[in-house]
């Protein structure tokens, strides 16, 4: 495997330092010898690519040979939000799109017998066609019928029941969500007394940091264990759960560091570093997913833990110290532990530097427990430096997807 993996990382490296600008005088810039073997291993010498450079620099990224004909007949563009808010364009070959793919589809295959195939459904927010846009229609089947796709962005209770509805006559063979949408169906289903498709035997949930609240629900309520998975439009899959139930890195697909103080490692907690091995129209080398996580070895290869969503999601303290949102975690799952899993969905807003807003919904036989279930939180925040900020609590009936981005995000940091 290293082999192969080294072979595709000197010929992406040296694609780029050809056809790229931006990496052409990146290298120049920076005396880097593009002849050299590079290997994984030493991967380190190059310098990072981050969301803010390609926004700055999107149309020096693309590769020449994909600004013209024949080329440019072949490419595929995707929407994602950036660092800014603003969104990035990625661009993909869509037949090395389909060669990434081919990893992430051998493990669905010979470990859950998903064939490519099969009918499946997913939500999204916006498509390109070419190089264009298309207006998002509120549902749509394609690939001959083989894709029920749904847009989310706007939903309701009443949209979501109607999905549902579709989803149950389309009777797909399993579904692609993102966990607060996965989340968000069980309820329906539970809430209904509705039937669950015939033909279902799988869930892949992606997009957005898994939380066992939700993958405890999904699997109740579906009788079907879900299937974790870690990715980027920029790069595809990087890592998916098998039996073990550990994220295991697509190494023929992408090189994977965790970068500390600049540095990679092994066992600590980082920032999730990814090379694509098959994005040549947008090449993405040591790309900074903002993303936090830990890498460790197994026997059958790398595997990851994702354990928080980016890294511009800090609390941020009057003293200008940052504390990761991920300890905000924590306190629901202590406070559920004590209340019998009532909070099923929640959402917390840093308003200022000393106060959030915390938004709870919380399971119908529990809405009367609200203050039991505020005052059993508060004394579960731990962290001494959050005690003296202000809370603010707002008992909701759900949590939807964000309007513009189609996300659910468990924490949104402080405007500043």
């Amino acid at each position: 495997m290293n082999n192969t993996v080294n072979a595709s990382l000197k010929k992406i490296i040296d694609y780029a330092y050809k056809e790229v600008d931006y990496y052409r005088e990146l290298f120049d810039r920076n005396s880097i010898d593009v002849n050299a073997d590079y290997k994984k291993e030493n991967l380190y010498k190059l310098p990072f690519l981050t969301k803010e450079i390609v926004q700055n620099e999107s149309m020096r990224m693309i590769s020449n040979e994909y600004k013209k004909y024949p080329k440019n007949q072949f490419i595929d563009i995707r929407r994602t939000s950036g660092s800014t808010g603003e969104y990035l364009k990625v661009y993909w070959d869509r037949r090395n799109d389909l060669r990434s793919m081919l990893s992430v589809w051998r493990i669905r295959k010979d470990c859950y017998s998903i064939e490519p195939d099969m009918k499946y459904c997913r939500f999204y927010t916006a498509d390109y066609r070419g190089n264009k846009i298309v207006a998002p229609k509120e549902f749509e089947t394609n690939s001959n019928g083989r894709i029920l796709s749904l847009y989310k962005v706007g939903l309701t209770h009443e949209r979501l029941k109607k999905f549902y509805d579709m989803i149950l006559s389309f009777n797909p063979d399993w579904l692609h969500l993102q966990p607060s949408i996965a989340y968000l169906i069980t309820q329906i289903v539970k809430e209904n007394n509705l039937p669950i498709p015939s033909n279902l035997k799988y869930i892949e949930l992606s997009g957005e940091l898994l939380l066992n609240e939700c993958r405890r629900d999904v699997s109740e309520v579906f009788n079907i264990e879900p299937v974790n998975e870690y990715g980027t439009n920029e790069t595809n899959v990087i890592a998916i759960e098998l039996d073990d139930k550990k994220l295991h890195i697509l190494e023929d697909n992408v090189i994977v560091e965790v970068i500390k103080d600049g540095k990679s490692v092994i066992g600590e907690e980082g920032e999730i570093c990814v090379t694509s091995l098959f994005n040549y129209a947008m090449p993405f080398i040591r790309y900074q997913t903002g993303d936090l996580g830990i890498m460790s070895h197994n026997d059958s290869g790398d595997v990851l833990e994702v354990i928080s969503g980016r890294t511009s999601d800090f609390i941020i303290l009057d003293n200008g110290e940052k504390l990761n949102s991920y300890i905000l975690l924590g306190i629901i799952q202590y406070t559920n532990e004590y209340m019998a899993n009532a909070i099923k969905q929640f959402q917390f807003i840093q308003k200022e530097m000393n106060k959030f807003e915390v938004f709870l919904v919380l399971k119908e036989e529990y809405k009367n427990w609200a203050n039991a279930i505020k005052n059993k939180f508060l004394e579960n925040v731990n962290e001494e430096r959050l005690r003296n900020f202000i809370w603010e609590f707002d008992f909701v009936d759900s949590i939807f997807p964000d309007k513009d981005t189609g996300k659910t995000k468990y924490f949104k940091a402080l405007k500043l």
